[in-house]
Formats: C-alpha cells, sequence, structure tokens
C-alpha cells in the first residue's frame, strides 16, 4: 500500500501548492501600470448587486468571497488527500469519499483550464487523477 501512499501525498501537496498560489494571488494589490484592470476593480467596487435575501453586496465583495471560499476548498481537498494517505485498506465509503474529492479536483482543473491559468489547471487535474488512481487501487486490494 506504499504506492496509493505516495499518489496521495503527491496530490495534497499539488492540491496545496494550488491554495497557497491561489491565495495569494486574491490578495495581491493591481498594478498601476495595469490601468484598464485597475478601472475594472473600480467599477466592480462601485457596482452594487441586489441579493435575493440579505444586503445588496458589491461585485469586488462577492469576487472576494467566491476567491476565499475557492481557498478554502482547496485547503480542506489537500488536506483531505493526506487524511486519505494515513488510511490502511482505503475501502467503502473512505474510497468512495476520495473518488468524489478527487472528481471534485477534476472539475476545477477543468474550469480553470477554461477560464484561468494553466499551471493550477495542471496541479489540479494530476492531483485528481492520482486521487482516482489510488482510489481504483484501492478498490482492488
Amino acid at each position: 500500500m506504499k504506492q496509493p501512499k505516495f499518489l496521495l501525498r503527491t496530490a495534497g501537496v499539488l492540491t496545496l501548492l494550488t491554495c497557497l498560489g491561489h491565495t495569494a494571488g486574491t490578495f495581491m494589490p493591481i498594478p498601476a501600470k495595469e490601468v484598464e484592470v485597475v478601472k475594472a476593480a473600480a467599477v466592480m467596487k462601485a457596482t452594487l448587486v441586489p441579493m435575493p435575501v440579505g444586503k445588496a453586496q458589491t461585485y469586488a465583495d462577492i469576487f472576494l468571497g467566491n476567491n476565499i471560499g475557492m481557498s478554502v476548498f482547496l485547503f480542506v481537498l489537500g488536506l483531505g488527500f493526506f487524511f486519505f494517505s494515513g488510511k490502511d485498506g482505503l475501502v467503502g465509503v473512505g474510497r468512495r469519499l476520495l473518488t468524489l474529492n478527487s472528481l471534485g479536483a477534476l472539475a476545477i482543473s477543468v474550469l480553470s483550464a477554461l477560464f484561468f491559468f494553466p499551471v493550477p489547471a495542471a496541479f489540479t487535474g494530476i492531483a485528481a487523477l492520482l486521487g482516482l488512481t489510488a482510489a481504483r487501487g484501492a478498490g482492488r486490494a
């Protein structure tokens, strides 16, 4: 069972690196020379979106909240891969949860490739494939 442990720890490292990069990027200031991006950010901060429940939020607040939510998801997913790597004989519910988490990482990978950056897409995609491989291997054990 050394191979699944290695696969899952590698998946955990890749996911936590993606989390670190995403979180750092969320809080980086916009360079002043990026004039169009600064203008777009100002519009986002000034535009209120009525919410079905609760007070109106700006697009910037919604964007920040989604970014923080993604960082939390990536952090929990990365820790989850490490959690599963410590399990001897990953079977039953654990195997299904690992498969579900890996499919979630695969979805994030596809969305990253379509809308964002290639490095996090590759990292989460590889992590997903490693998780699915470990889950599949655990089913045969």
